[in-house]
């Protein structure tokens, strides 16, 4: 059973239903009316619009008192405005407008009595605030043991979505990192913590100094599953409620359980914790820190929680995206018993607390056409889509989903580098959260090449970057043909360029300028680490005949040996092993450079000034589906008609999908 199902995101439901076998089954549980998942989707609720065979229950058996079940009655029906006039009625309803008299209000109320009592805030800042003036109240009040100690808790920073943790800029000096998945290219293990020093947006790298003091530095787009967090200092005494923000299996801890505080003990916390069963657990706070204060919760981690009675803080003034019908119907509905609200604003609340916030998925833009494929069968070309987005995050977004629902045979083309590094992320990303990323990612050197400098001046090249001479020069600067050279030094002033031929072991100092022929039949490339695991795609940068590749054959790899080898289904059907010595030669497969040689039956390309006619001439075989860089369409739009087909693009657009939104914000 799977409970909550409305707070599963697309990437989780799928990678759940993914595990499940031919026999299972599965009953996915939950309330589409209540909150959504944080990240991008709502499956639970496409689902049953697709039909799931669904079995509903409309009656009500949380509440007993009878007043506060007709309020419930009403916000579960998104009669909004009736349930909270209702619960105004009821005398359920404290106005008061300013801020800190309202949160010592609710303070007050808890403490008088705090046995079965939970209090609802819709965001972090005032649920700490709140917290924190409840414990003032119970101190007062002679609740709370003289054994009070301060402790240093990790508190997630909720700020910062999937995306932002790619950035440096969004990191801040003394940030926590959770490293859930570690990485084995930067020598960071499995579950490992690690300290922000340092954060350069200017070259996105991040520079953390690990629990076993090792400092080490790298790009966090190529860093995956971390969970960041801000330090904070928290006073815990005998008596407090807590809640914990992550899991602990060993304790069998799961995320946003609630307990109660009944010993403190040097490097010991004993917690007794909610449930039906009477368990304690006992753990070392400075191993364990992921929990705060507990008499107030967000509406999200309220959600499955139930309480003989409710206080709920609902300031009007806070954004329509945490103010809004889902807040009144989780928060008032968690109440058996009672259920009361905090407002500024008594006369609006009914009105703003109906707001509709449910989210947009990429399948409300499908147009009819898609919706219900022609039945008649076709031997002509498939016509090319056309997608366009508003905003350039959700068009990436877009791409990257697109791509990891068939990622066999397909390639991105991007005409941008920084947008190419991004899609690879994010397809990697997607892949990773659906199970088809093996975990044990090693880390393999491979040769990537250098473009747009000209390689006639030294300063194009750098110590360490490798240069294969197509065509060499024996007899004078004794540069074997078809050979490899390793860059050893550059003298800017003469223009010389000193190599380490790797074949004869020769030294060779030269001018690029002077040997013209050589220079230009050469191609320069620098050495970089790529994480390479089982279902990686990768694309080959170089022809083995020995392997039986071409340049530019895309496959899937099958395994990765701890030496660096690694075996490889190419798209072709075919096999082909390579050594640690033939993985330089390869690169991920996803975003490529339309100026690549590309092998693929499904082409995704993006980028500014795409050209139907020009991927419709290099690639007449393939699907392919577009995503301009801009609003404007990537030809010009005409009266479109659903049997177009891929010869008649350059005269007549087939589908271009509009979304003003992108996937899903």
């Amino acid at each position: 059973m799977l409970d909550e199902s409305s707070l599963a995101s697309t990437k989780q439901m799928r990678a759940f239903l993914e595990k499940i076998g031919p026999q299972d089954r599965v009953l996915v549980i939950g309330d589409t009316r209540q909150h959504q998942g944080v990240d991008a989707g709502r499956p639970f609720q496409q689902m049953q619009d697709a039909g799931m065979q669904t079995a509903r229950l409309e009656t009500i058996v949380r509440q007993k008192d009878p007043e506060l079940l007709r309020a419930v009655e009403h916000l579960a029906k998104g009669e909004t405005e009736k349930g909270v006039a209702l619960l105004t009625e009821q005398g359920r309803v404290t106005e008061l407008a300013n801020g800190q008299q309202r949160i010592e209000a609710i303070a007050r109320d808890y403490a008088a009595k705090p046995d079965g009592t939970l209090i609802v805030s819709p965001d972090n800042r005032s649920r700490q605030q709140i917290n924190e003036a409840v414990r003032v109240e119970l101190q007062k009040a002679g609740k709370l043991g003289e054994d009070a100690q301060q402790f240093q808790t990790l508190s997630h920073r909720s700020d910062m979505t999937g995306p932002d943790r790619t950035w440096a800029a969004m990191y801040r000096a003394g940030d926590v990192i959770q490293y859930d998945r570690g990485s084995k290219a930067e020598g960071i293990e499995h579950g490992a913590f690690g300290v922000v020093r340092a954060a350069d947006s200017t070259t996105n790298r991040l520079t953390v100094e690990l629990a076993d003091g090792a400092s080490v530095s790298y790009d966090p787009k190529r860093v995956y599953g971390v969970n960041v967090y801000r330090e904070v200092s928290r006073e815990l005494a005998t008596g407090d409620r807590i809640q914990f923000s992550a899991l602990n299996k060993e304790l069998g801890i799961a995320n946003r359980d609630m307990g109660t505080v009944t010993a403190i003990e040097p490097d010991r916390l004993t917690v007794r914790m909610d449930g039906k069963e009477e368990r304690s657990v006992s753990f070392n706070p400075a191993e364990f820190r992921q929990f705060d204060h507990g008499y107030a919760v967000t509406s999200h981690s309220s959600q499955g929680l139930t309480s003989n009675r409710v206080l709920a803080h609902f300031d009007t003034d806070s954004s329509r995206s945490l103010i809004n019908q889902r807040l009144a119907y989780v928060a008032i509905s968690r109440a058996s018993e009672d259920a009361r609200i905090y407002t500024n604003d008594a006369e609006t609340l009914g009105q703003r607390l109906a707001t509709d916030v449910t989210k947009s998925a990429a399948l409300d833009f499908t147009t009819k056409a898609e919706q219900q494929p022609s039945s008649q069968p076709s031997k002509e070309p498939k016509p090319v889509q056309v997608h366009e987005y508003n905003h350039p995050d959700s068009r990436l977004a877009a791409v990257a989903n697109d791509y990891a629902t068939r990622p066999e045979r397909s390639v991105i083309v991007a005409t941008n580098k920084a947008e190419r590094d991004e899609l690879t992320q994010l397809a990697r990303a997607d892949l990773y959260a659906q199970g088809k990323l093996g975990r044990g990612a090693v880390a393999v050197p491979v040769l990537v090449e250098k473009r747009g400098e000209s390689l006639y001046r030294v300063e194009a090249y750098e110590p360490g970057d490798k240069i294969h001479f197509k065509t060499g020069n024996p007899s004078i600067e004794h540069i074997p043909h078809d050979s490899e050279a390793t860059v050893i030094g550059t003298k800017p002033k003469g223009n010389l360029l000193t190599v380490h031929i790797d074949a004869t072991k020769d030294e060779v100092t030269y001018s690029p300028s002077q040997l013209r022929q050589q220079t230009r039949e050469s191609r320069l490339f620098r050495e970089e680490v790529r994480e390479i695991a089982e279902g990686e795609r990768i694309r080959f940068t170089a022809s083995d005949r020995e392997a039986g590749v071409r340049l530019g054959d895309l496959g899937t790899v099958t395994r990765v040996g701890q030496d660096r080898s690694i075996s490889v289904q190419l798209d072709s059907g075919k096999t082909a092993e390579l050594t640690p010595e033939k993985t330089r030669r390869i690169d991920y497969g996803y975003a490529v450079d339309a100026t690549q040689s590309v092998r693929a039956e499904r082409i995704l390309a993006t980028g500014e000034q795409l050209s139907q006619k020009a991927f419709q001439t290099n690639f007449p075989k393939a699907d392919i589906a577009l995503y301009p860089g801009s609003a404007a369409p990537a030809v010009e739009p005409i009266p479109i008609k659903s049997e177009a087909t891929a010869p008649v693009i350059s005269q007549q657009l087939t589908s271009v999908q509009k979304h003003d939104y992108g996937v899903i914000f």
